[in-house]
């Protein structure tokens, strides 16, 4: 914590502020906070997103959403963190991730996509997330290294509910920038495709959100309409798959539908 507060204190009397260039291929940007506090951090927002939210408490889907989680796991670059991934009842298209590797999918995610690898394709985009730590980075660059002391500490609970509340309504702290967004989506892709999922998956996803921002704007959840799916970045997807070399993918499993027609 001294460390912390020292870093703050600096942050403060030399003006410097964390940068927003992201290098997509580099995992290891400057961050204020330590993993172990951003563990600490984690965990106290996903304890405040399940009390806000209700969860889907199906035994079948928490198993099927853990199993993909974890099988995504291994094409990642890292794993510094427990990873958890849980269903929040709510049928906008939605997902989040919330520092220290706790992951949640919209029940309307999970019945818009066609398909395994169209699912797996937003976990692996929130995975990098995690995997390149861009949430205590957004949230120490909007906020500054003092509010993430007081929330670390505790003093300030009606901050850390507002930040909360704030994932259901306009984003807040998660509105990545879109050079995050650009490294989400080129680690996906590289994550999707090391873990033997079809990233493709993600091409027809990110197509699929363009359609529906134009058609029906009101059932994008905003985590995902603060960053346009521009014609450029589903473009740079499509670059970034066709450079991976052939390779044979898994099978979408039947399990996939089973769990799509219990939500």
């Amino acid at each position: 914590m001294k460390k912390m507060l020292l870093l703050s204190i600096l942050l403060l009397m030399t003006g410097i502020s964390v940068g927003c260039t992201v290098s997509r291929d580099n995992i290891r940007g400057f961050n204020l906070v330590s993993l172990e506090e951003e563990k600490q951090l984690g965990d106290k927002f996903a304890a405040e997103v399940e009390k806000q939210r209700q969860l889907v408490t199906d035994p079948a889907v928490q198993s099927y959403v853990t199993q993909l989680g974890n099988r995504l796991l291994t094409g990642a670059r890292s794993r510094e963190f427990s990873y958890t991934f849980k269903v929040v009842k709510d049928n906008s298209v939605n997902a989040f991730a919330v520092p220290g590797g706790h992951i949640y999918l919209h029940t309307g995610l999970i019945k818009a996509a066609q398909s395994e690898s169209e699912l797996a394709s937003v976990m692996a985009h929130e995975i990098s997330h995690v995997v390149a730590r861009h949430g205590t980075q957004q949230l120490t660059q909007q906020y500054g290294a003092s509010l993430v002391l007081q929330l670390l500490l505790g003093q300030d609970p009606n901050m850390l509910a507002q930040l909360t509340a704030s994932l259901f309504s306009q984003g807040a702290f998660m509105a990545y920038s879109r050079g995050m967004e650009s490294q989400a989506d080129y680690l996906g892709v590289e994550t999707m495709y090391r873990a033997g999922y079809d990233p493709r998956g993600m091409l027809s996803f990110l197509k699929k959100l363009d359609s529906l921002h134009q058609s029906n704007p009101g059932s994008i959840g905003q985590f995902f309409s603060s960053h346009p799916l521009t014609a450029s970045r589903i473009q740079q997807v499509q670059l970034d798959i066709a450079k991976l070399p052939p390779k044979t993918y898994r099978e979408d499993s039947g399990e996939f539908k089973r769990i799509q027609s219990k939500i």
